[in-house]
């Protein structure tokens, strides 16, 4: 039995104002078609599905499409809900879905819902579980003890027989660490602080295959068959380099399965340049990559340049941040002036302290007298009713 394993959509999010989802579109499209390449018994999908508990109408949309396409093909799509999901919303219509072919487990009902499927003697046994939360096991086991994350999820997994005879496939979205050490974590994801949320790997080890979502970045935990597949696109310059895929999953009855790597492309890359204005707008470098990328410019020049924004996106026209290297040095900063400390200094130190803090050096001697000139012809215009 062959699977695919994806996470963390995130449909109708956007990055700096610029919507994403017409490349998100495209990359489930993506996804179908690989599916129909390999002949895939199932699509899982391990939460996230929207970036919102309520998502906008043209995400519904695209998700709508995506579930329709696979149904229509007769390959069953199992999906759980994730942290920015709605269980609600999701459990909407889940029983007349299910007679299409889609399993969507929103809400938790006490146990990981459980999906058999395929033909024959080759089956295996899909269990979804949503994100959740110790109050959320609380509240249908309400004489347990259960004060972390851990404990909840080992907990339910301790109620949730497996077959024993046939592979076992679980489907979850929770922060999961392997001894305390954490996953490779992309720059897209709000992780708790201090582990409150980590859930041991170890609760895992009956299942064949573990696939999860929450990380961005596609990574194995322990073993290759235990695997975040990672968001559907980048959204952080920080991933600019990571390569997006699905995990193509192979079924070999009670052994570890086959895992392969399917690449995701979106029609536009998110990427990080950086050089001089005039570098950057050269045939040259333009060519070297597709100008219609997300970009994330830093611009190198140690001289002041006239309208840098107006002119990269005459050539680079979505561009979603753009720094100067001189502002972002590494050396530290001073903290930031009170009003006393501004109203102790002079002009002439205050121009030099921002000159310093913007261009990572000194106001020369001369520069200092040309701005010192400069003040002087100013305030005495102003003086005098000029301006």
């Amino acid at each position: 039995m062959k699977f695919i394993h994806i996470s963390d959509l995130h449909l109708g999010k956007t990055m700096f104002d610029y919507p994403l989802l017409s490349d998100q579109k495209a990359l489930l499209d993506q996804i179908v078609g690989y599916a129909e390449q390999y002949g895939v018994d199932a699509v899982v999908v391990a939460g996230d599905l929207y970036d919102k508990p309520v998502p906008p109408a043209e995400a519904v949309t695209v998700l709508d499409g995506f579930m329709t396409r696979l149904s229509q093909m007769g390959i069953p799509l199992l999906m759980v809900s994730g942290n920015h999901d709605s269980p609600e919303r999701l459990d909407f219509g889940g029983a007349l879905l299910a007679g299409r072919g889609v399993y969507l487990a929103g809400q938790f009902t006490g146990l990981p819902r459980k999906v058999t499927l395929g033909k024959g003697e080759d089956l295996a046994d899909f269990y979804l579980l949503p994100f959740i939360r110790p109050g959320n096991v609380r509240a249908f086991y309400p004489g347990e003890e259960l004060r972390s994350y851990d404990d909840a999820v080992r907990f339910v997994m301790g109620k949730t027989a497996l077959s024993g005879d046939r592979p076992s496939v679980l489907v979850a979205h929770q922060f999961v660490t392997a001894g305390g050490s954490a996953p490779d974590a992309g720059g897209s994801e709000l992780l708790s602080i201090g582990g409150t949320d980590n859930v041991d790997v170890s609760n895992f080890l009956p299942f064949q295959y573990v696939a999860l979502g929450h990380i961005h970045r596609p990574q194995r935990l322990t073993r290759d068959s235990v695997r975040y597949a990672g968001s559907l696109m980048k959204y952080s310059f920080s991933e600019s380099h990571d390569q997006k895929s699905a995990v193509l999953v192979t079924l070999r009855g009670m052994e570890e399965p086959d895992i392969a790597l399917l690449p995701l492309t979106a029609p536009h890359d998110l990427r990080q340049v950086q050089g001089p204005l005039e570098a950057l707008l050269s045939p040259e470098v333009v060519a070297a990559g597709n100008p219609e990328d997300y970009l994330h410019v830093t611009l190198t020049d140690r001289e002041p340049v006239a309208d840098p924004m107006q002119r990269l996106r005459q050539v680079y026209p979505n561009i979603m941040r753009l720094d100067f290297a001189s502002a972002l040095s590494e050396e530290p900063e001073e903290g930031e002036l009170s009003a006393g400390d501004v109203a102790a200094r002079s002009p002439e130190e205050l121009f030099a302290g921002f000159y310093e803090q913007m261009q990572g050096e000194k106001l020369t001697p001369q520069e200092a007298m040309l701005v010192r000139m400069t003040m002087d012809d100013v305030w005495g215009d102003l003086e005098g009713g000029s301006v």
